[in-house]
């Protein structure tokens, strides 16, 4: 009883929680959207005949700067230019759907008629166009990524002013990829055109694949860099670049029947590159350039060929019919290797080192498997031995080397 009554007490004494207060329940002003609106959404303008209506000579017209994106496929009609960009600042994305063409007229897939700024064309398929799939090279600054360029078989499929171009692929066009004076291009690839990639002077190529074309896979004028391609199986030369050029650690295979693995011209670098079973030439460079570091195998003619006042240096060469020659003077050919196989040993006409001209360098070069009988010693020839400089020639059977001379050149 006596701890009831003190329970007891002390609950008397408890204060019980007040209510809460209950708030204004008269709206403060007019309701709002409490959602997105479709704007805020999707921030970009939709390609049609309401948003970029064209006229006599396009399907659309983009005629102010902003972003565009299609919501379907889009065939175009006979004649006509697919899209046609006249504005600046304009990005226009495909949205993973097609954009086709049909045949009549010189039409083009995607159009920039003047000179714009600040161009954007992405992610597609743009194929069947009779002038080109895509042909910005009249804008200033263009980027083309992830686009597929198809089947345009009067023109490019891509051709763009100076700007990058990524990640795209090319095949069954007229030209790949055209790129004008300054433009940068790389993770590509061409197939099956006639032309792979063309590109004027001072572009950039890399990490790009040029593969069954049935001309070149590479075409290229001057002040070019191409690093790190593969260009294999097309029907003419594989990689063509004109005069200060560079060509580093890239392939040039099997462009039979009638092409160069490398074609360069003066005053060009060929770096670390490899050149197998083309045609005619592994690499062939003009007047003051340097082959460095190169392998040239099993091609039809002569492994490396150069002109004039070329530097040959450290170049592996193996079943050429000729390993390296020079045509002209002042060359320096050092420290380079050229062998054969046995059934080509047995066959005359196959030579190490061929040196024409006069007043060429010819030092710590190695010759293995070439039969007797060249024009000085298995392995090295010269058409006039008395006009140029080279080391001993040593021929080695097996054993330890004697020679004192660092200039020396081996044959075994």
């Amino acid at each position: 009883m006596a701890i009831s009554a003190v329970f007891l007490a002390g609950l008397s004494i408890l204060q019980l929680p007040r209510a809460a207060a209950q708030g204004d329940l008269t709206p403060p002003g007019a309701p709002t959207p409490a959602m997105k609106s479709l704007d805020q959404v999707e921030a970009r303008t939709i390609v049609n005949a309401v948003n970029t209506p064209g006229d006599a000579t396009n399907t659309f017209i983009i005629s102010a700067p902003g972003s565009y994106y299609l919501t379907g496929n889009v065939t175009g009609a006979s004649g006509m230019h697919g899209i046609s960009i006249r504005a600046d600042d304009v990005t226009l994305d495909l949205n993973g759907f097609a954009l086709t063409g049909v045949a009549g007229g010189a039409s083009r897939g995607v159009n920039v008629p003047a000179v714009q700024k600040n161009v954007c064309v992405r992610n597609g398929t743009v194929r069947g166009w009779p002038d080109g799939g895509v042909r910005t090279e009249l804008a200033a600054i263009t980027l083309a990524e992830k686009l597929r360029l198809v089947d345009n078989v009067g023109a490019s499929g891509l051709a763009m002013g100076a700007g990058s171009a990524r990640d795209c692929v090319a095949t069954g066009n007229a030209t790949g990829f055209f790129l004008s004076n300054g433009a940068e291009i790389r993770d590509c690839a061409a197939a099956a055109n006639v032309t792979g990639f063309v590109a004027g002077d001072r572009t950039m190529i890399s990490n790009c694949i040029a593969t069954v074309n049935s001309g070149r896979g590479f075409d290229c004028t001057s002040f070019v860099t191409i690093v790190d391609c593969t260009s294999s199986r097309n029907n003419g030369t594989g990689i063509v670049v004109q005069g200060s050029s560079s060509v580093i650690r890239c392939n040039a295979s099997r462009n039979i029947p009638s092409g160069h693995g490398i074609q360069a011209g003066a005053g060009c670098t060929v770096a670390d590159c490899t050149a197998g079973s083309n045609g005619l030439n592994g690499i062939f460079v003009d007047f003051g350039s340097t082959v460095r570091g190169c392998t040239a195998q099993a091609n039809v003619t002569i492994g490396i060929l150069a002109t004039s006042r070329c530097q040959l240096t450290g170049n592996t060469c193996d079943s050429n019919v000729i390993g390296i020659q020079v045509t002209g003077d002042e060359n320096r050919v050092d420290g380079n290797h050229c062998t054969i196989s046995p059934a080509q040993n047995a066959t005359s006409g196959y030579l190490g080192f061929y040196i024409q001209g006069a007043n060429n360098w010819v030092v710590r070069n190695t010759a293995r498997g070439f039969a007797a009988g060249t024009v000085i010693q298995a392995g090295f020839a010269f058409d006039a031995p008395d006009k140029n400089a080279f080391g001993q020639i040593n021929l080695i059977s097996g054993g330890e080397i004697f020679t004192t001379s660092p200039w020396a050149n081996f044959r075994w």
